[in-house]
């Protein structure tokens, strides 16, 4: 602090030095076009638009998503033969030990099991959807950093009852751990789908151990059926996310719900390289947070890996490229209730500018002096510093911190009124004001002003600066310093 300080005495030092070298018999049109300057900046008004509601939502389903680097079903399978599973049906009780076991719910089925051999795969069938239901699946585990298991949807022909061996889904992450609330853990697999058809229809649910394997370590797959959902079902991993394109004023999205324990609505953001932002605050309502809903951001590495992106007061901080948001609960849900998800963009300062004060004799009080025309505050009165900050494309930048700091040169350094210094928080249009408690001024100026009543003036100059805190972004000004007037000079 104390260079800052230095730094900024050193600058308006050299400010106010100018000031004294410029000749008091300046011309009128140099006044002029230092007045119409002073009025320009005073006038500067920072506006940014209205915060975007979302009315509509676009897929961005990746072909290849099913189809590249997954298994590729061989066995057949009938759901008229009676089912072979040898998985485990779990207790909510018993799933208590698991780190993700806060996701199962009362009304949901869970079972475990474990595969013994790389590349084996466990069934989960028939399930049966009754028309218009969604049938969403959650695979958490193994929690084994050498061990990576997806998980598969299929379909079954319901005139023959075997199996179609391509996959409508498919959730192929790379186990990567990260710190959750429940512990830590890879991102769980997850997959969906709706009976859009007229008639009963039956599923198959396969985890298949694409990268090793144990007999120790199981896997929970947790099964849910529902008919109430939001139109924008299914939606359960990021290879199905949608597009969330919000501006620079930031964009909600108040259209959807969370319906299940096991429910993930994801949704895929670009950060271009030119932008006037390095962060991201995401943020759900408060109702929705108080249900237990989170909403996470995700880096995604080579061979699906899905990074967990830290968060300080919901605020991400992104590069140029494509993220992933993760909407779901970790406690209560209802399908009757709207989440709202707010995007908006932190914005970089790039421009402060000092754009009006206020003393004792009012925020007008502009005397033209031998140094041009500048603010006049009086001595031991408060002196208010009032600016903007702004991206360097014009637009407001809020919570943004801004250090002012005000130097009368003619007061040495040990009296202990040489400097006086402030700090504040712009509000949501960008705006600060800080507030100075000035000494008095040792009138080291004094300047004859004529007329049909004379006086002489005496004041000194002061320099005042304000930096977005931590930054080269500054702005500085002349102020008088007034000390006391006497009639007749």
């Amino acid at each position: 602090m104390k260079r800052f300080k230095k730094a900024i005495a050193v600058m308006l030092s050299t400010m106010l030095l100018f000031a004294f070298g410029m000749t008091a018999n300046a011309s009128q049109g140099t006044e002029a076009a230092s007045d119409q300057a002073i009025r320009a900046e005073s006038e500067i008004h920072l506006t940014t638009g209205n915060k975007d509601i979302i009315k509509r939502l676009t897929r961005v389903d990746k072909p290849d998503s099913v189809t590249s680097s997954v298994y590729v079903l061989q066995e057949k399978l009938n759901f008229k033969t009676p089912e072979t599973t040898s998985l485990k049906k779990e207790t909510v009780s018993s799933l208590k030990a698991s780190p993700m076991a806060a996701l199962a719910t009362a009304s949901s089925a869970t079972y475990s099991g474990t595969i013994t051999q790389e590349g084996g795969l466990q069934f989960l069938y028939p399930i049966y959807l009754q028309p218009g239901e969604m049938l969403q699946a959650q695979l958490d585990g193994p929690f084994s950093a050498q061990l990576d298991y997806d998980l598969y949807l299929y379909e079954f022909d319901m005139t023959t009852g075997d199996i179609n061996p391509n996959a409508i889904d498919a959730s192929t992450y790379g186990t990567y751990f990260n710190n959750y609330d429940q512990g830590a853990a890879s991102l769980p697999e997850n997959v969906g789908t709706r009976n859009a058809a007229g008639y009963e229809k039956a599923y198959a649910i396969a985890v298949h151990a694409k990268k090793g394997s144990s007999i120790n370590d199981p896997f929970y797959l947790t099964v849910e059926t529902s008919s109430s959902y939001d139109v924008y079902e299914p939606d359960e991993s990021a290879f199905h996310a949608y597009n969330f394109t919000f501006s620079t004023g930031g964009s909600s999205l108040n259209s959807r719900s969370i319906h299940s324990g096991i429910d993930n609505d994801w949704y895929q953001i670009t950060i271009p390289a030119n932008r006037n932002y390095d962060a991201l605050n995401v943020k759900l309502d408060n109702t929705s947070e108080s249900y237990g809903y989170k909403a996470e951001v995700y880096e995604a590495l080579t061979g699906n890996q899905m990074v967990l992106l830290p968060q300080t007061n919901h605020n991400v901080s992104l590069n140029t490229g494509t993220y992933y948001v993760r909407v779901y609960t970790t406690n209560q849900y209802s399908p009757d209730h709207l989440y709202t998800l707010t995007l908006k963009p932190v914005l970089r300062a790039g421009k402060i500018v000092i754009n009006g004060y206020d003393s004792k004799n009012g925020p007008n009080d502009y005397p033209s002096y031998s140094y041009g025309r500048h603010y006049r505050a009086d001595q031991r009165s408060n002196l208010t510093v009032k600016g903007v900050v702004s991206t360097t494309d014009g637009y407001a930048v809020a919570n943004a911190p801004v250090d002012v700091t005000w130097l009368n040169q003619n007061w040495t350094e040990g009296s202990g009124n040489r400097t006086r210094t402030g700090t504040a928080y712009t509000d949501q249009n960008g705006a600060f004001s800080v507030t100075l408690s000035l000494p008095s001024s040792t009138g080291s100026i004094a300047e004859y002003l004529p007329g049909p009543i004379s006086f002489t003036h005496y004041y000194d100059l002061s320099g005042v600066a304000a930096q977005v805190s931590g930054t080269s972004i500054i702005d500085t000004d002349i102020v008088y310093h007034f000390a006391y007037s006497v009639y007749g000079g």
